[in-house]
């Protein structure tokens, strides 16, 4: 499975599936962001593939998002190669503004590697099952790290604590294995005004696994500079890369 990107026109008329933003949030400001979306007044919507349920919407001042999936390899590509928000004033597909949360890296592969060390996998199905619910808890527990696009030349990176300009952001498992995805992101925090908006465009990705270069020498075919680390990690998302 390839990332997933979805482009919708969040403030246009007319578009394919385009949502009437005030409409659709008259209780955002009951809306805590905090991985638990079951505050949110609709109904989820689905992408093409079926992979991400989610919705957009927004008031006078903030933008809501809330994502969805329980698809074990958007799951796995989310929690160790990142997770991006893009979103484009002029409604076209520009990746110029976003959220990327989590950001990946080292610390899903550290964190998986440490509740396979403490747990023992049960033989019954539930066991199982349950041992797959920790697993997923544990690459997104406590996870304080997201980067800012567009703000700056380079992604600002930062923590949810340290954020001063409004923006909340949160991920959570939820009881049938989800993980849930909610972002308020007040417009003015990317330097944008709501009312000279008429349309936004709104996507959201997995990151993904990039093989890593490796050098040939005149010695050996390939200079093996991989870690048992990253081999293992290349082992186990050779799927995600084959789809």
């Amino acid at each position: 499975m390839k990332a997933v990107l979805i482009l919708l026109c969040l403030l246009g008329a007319g578009a394919a599936q385009a949502q009437d933003a005030s409409a659709l949030c008259p209780l955002s400001s009951a809306i805590v962001v905090d991985g638990n979306a079951e505050e949110w007044p609709m109904t989820w919507l689905q992408d093409d593939e079926k992979v991400f349920s989610y919705n957009i919407c927004a008031d006078e001042q903030n933008l809501y998002v809330r994502v969805l999936t329980k698809d074990y390899y958007a799951k796995r590509k989310l929690s160790a190669f990142g997770f991006t928000l893009w979103f484009d004033p002029a409604g076209k597909k520009k990746r110029k503004l976003g959220l990327k949360y989590p950001a990946g890296g080292n610390e899903a592969e550290e964190r998986m590697a440490s509740v396979r060390k403490q747990s023992d996998v049960g033989n019954s199905l539930g066991e199982k099952a349950d041992y797959q619910k920790e697993i997923d808890r544990a690459l997104i527990a406590g996870i304080e790290v997201i980067e800012l696009i567009g703000l700056a030349d380079d992604p600002i990176t930062a923590t949810r604590s340290g954020i001063t300009n409004g923006i909340k952001v949160a991920i959570a498992l939820d009881a049938s294995g989800a993980y849930v995805y909610e972002a308020l992101i007040p417009f003015k925090s990317y330097r944008l005004s709501r009312a000279s908006i008429t349309e936004l465009s709104i996507g959201f990705e997995t990151g993904r696994f990039v093989v890593p270069k490796q050098k040939r020498t005149t010695k050996d075919v390939v200079d093996n500079t991989l870690s048992t680390s990253q081999l293992s990690r290349m082992q186990g998302y050779e799927n995600m890369m084959a789809n």
